[in-house]
């Protein structure tokens, strides 16, 4: 019995059974706000763009809100040993940046000059 052939339309998306579906609408990269398009490296550089381009990691000024000129904070000083002195001193040294423990007190550092 002779075999005989069969002629149909080529399946879409199959590989190797035709082009590339055509689909209505709009052609082109596809938007950011699909999810799609943007890998997580891709999106970490996008980040860190936007954090250096709005100054996110430039350091801000602040300090305790107990404007006591006689109360006592820890200070480590530019060698690296700890010293406790008045806030009058710690204003008036004009070198010192102040930060907070997790447990919510503050000391301050002497930066270089």
């Amino acid at each position: 019995m002779p075999f005989q052939q069969m002629h149909t339309v080529p399946a879409m998306g199959v590989p190797g059974a035709g082009g590339m579906p055509v689909f209505a609408g709009n052609g082109g990269q596809i938007p950011d706000v699909s999810g799609l398009g943007k890998t997580p490296a891709e999106e970490t550089i996008r980040q860190l763009q936007f954090a250096h381009a709005n100054k996110l990691f430039e350091p801000q000024e602040f300090k305790p809100s107990d404007d006591d000129p006689s109360r006592f904070y820890y200070v480590r000083e530019v060698d690296g040993n700890w010293t406790q002195r008045n806030r009058f001193t710690i204003d008036h040294l004009g070198d010192c940046r102040w930060y907070v423990t997790d447990e919510g007190w503050f000391y301050a550092v002497r930066m270089p000059n």
